[in-house]
């Protein structure tokens, strides 16, 4: 009897779902970006070289358990290619999809604009690009996020406008956390600014619950505190912005280390990094009232955390969240679950990454009981590298 159980066991085993990685080509990649619907689809774009100087915005879907074949969405343009602010590929209902990346326009090292396109037959073909912004002033726009609903979408980005001299003068301006909205036909509406002084280079996060949008970023104030923000928008009304947190973090530039949502029913997680105090640490609350309200923070990480932090439901009451640990050597992802009753399971090394920053923000979904992780990758020559995990394996 004893053997049976085994031999069933291993049968099990080794029937179980070989999911398959990111189809890139052979050609060097970078920068992946992973985003889902509710359908258990997984989108991933990332950019692969044409040759030495050009490079192609790829992009891919996940169903029924295969990967399709990469699709090109964008092509020899004169991208701004960033470690932390880069491209992604949003489902938005049957075959239309949006997908979004940053081109240079002008002389200046952050001159660049964010760039929408639109599918209409599931990424077979594109429409041409169009920017979100009307500004014609030349400065950065990017760190983009989406909210969408049924018929009407969000679109936030971080607008450079008021910037002035720049990152390089000694002397910034206002970065302004802005808003728009688009329809499913690609038609953009009007600007808003949200917040007229905000972190300069921190990615924003955005979630949205029937009519209710929820926006996470880095705040600036006047005397350099950068905390992390929530602001939300009822309908077609915008509520006063408020710190997730009182941290207090004072630093005199730009972490690049931006907080990351994640929804459920009306429930919402939120991940952050703080180095508030002389203590690095990850942070992970909890919202029951769309946002208007968060718990106070559960501290996940290791004692040297590196953030770029990534986040999931997985059921009603628990997320799974990573992000990057500092090591002897090397950088190191983790993950774990978290209660919402303030629970912590045991941390999970998923990979061992390149230091710095060309590895970029690692990248996490979830889709039938299963984790996929996404990062950048160096061995002479970058390419996107991904890995699946069983949730049963992050206990």
């Amino acid at each position: 009897m004893t053997k049976i159980i085994a031999l069933s066991i291993l049968f099990l085993v080794s029937c179980a779902t070989e999911y398959p990685s990111i189809p890139t080509s052979s050609k060097q990649s970078r920068f992946p970006r992973l985003s889902s619907n509710d359908k258990d689809d997984i989108f991933v774009t990332w950019f692969e070289e044409i040759d030495s100087t050009d490079w192609s915005l790829r992009g891919s879907i996940f169903s029924k358990n295969k990967w399709s074949s990469p699709m090109t969405i964008s092509s020899d343009q004169p991208y701004f290619i960033n470690w932390a602010d880069f491209p992604s590929l949003n489902y938005i209902k049957d075959d239309t999809l949006v997908a979004h990346w940053l081109e240079k326009s002008g002389a200046g090292t952050y001159d660049y604009d964010v760039h929408l396109s639109f599918s209409f037959n599931e990424g077979r073909s594109w429409s041409s690009s169009q920017i979100p912004h009307s500004t014609k002033v030349k400065g950065e726009h990017g760190f983009s996020s989406f909210g969408i609903g049924k018929n009407t979408h969000d679109l936030v980005w971080l607008d450079g406008r008021e910037m002035n001299m720049g990152h390089s003068s000694g002397h910034y301006g206002k970065m302004n956390l802005c808003h728009t909205t688009f329809t499913s036909n690609g038609v953009l509406g009007d600007e808003f600014v949200i917040d007229d002084k905000v972190c300069e280079c921190c990615p924003t996060a955005s979630v949205r619950y029937k009519d209710t949008l929820v926006v996470a970023y880095r705040d600036r104030t006047d005397e350099e505190i950068r905390d992390i923000n929530i602001a939300r928008k009822a309908g077609d009304i915008w509520e006063k912005p408020y710190r997730v947190h009182n941290d207090n973090w004072k630093i005199a530039g730009c972490p690049v280390n931006g907080p990351m949502l994640a929804i459920q029913k009306g429930k919402i997680a939120i991940a952050w990094y703080t180095g508030a105090k002389n203590s690095a640490r990850v942070n992970v609350a909890f919202s029951k009232d769309i946002g208007r309200t968060f718990s106070e923070p559960i501290r996940i990480d290791l004692s040297m955390p590196l953030g770029r932090v990534d986040l999931e439901w997985i059921n009603n009451d628990e997320v799974i969240v990573s992000w990057i640990e500092s090591g002897d050597e090397t950088s190191n992802i983790y993950a774990r679950r978290v209660n919402i009753n303030t629970r912590l399971s045991k941390e999970t090394l998923v990979e061992k990454i390149p230091p710095g920053r060309i590895s970029g923000y690692p990248q996490m979904e979830v889709v039938n009981n299963n984790v996929l992780f996404a990062w950048t990758e160096i061995n002479k020559k970058t390419i996107v590298a991904s890995k699946w995990l069983s949730l049963s394996a992050l206990k």
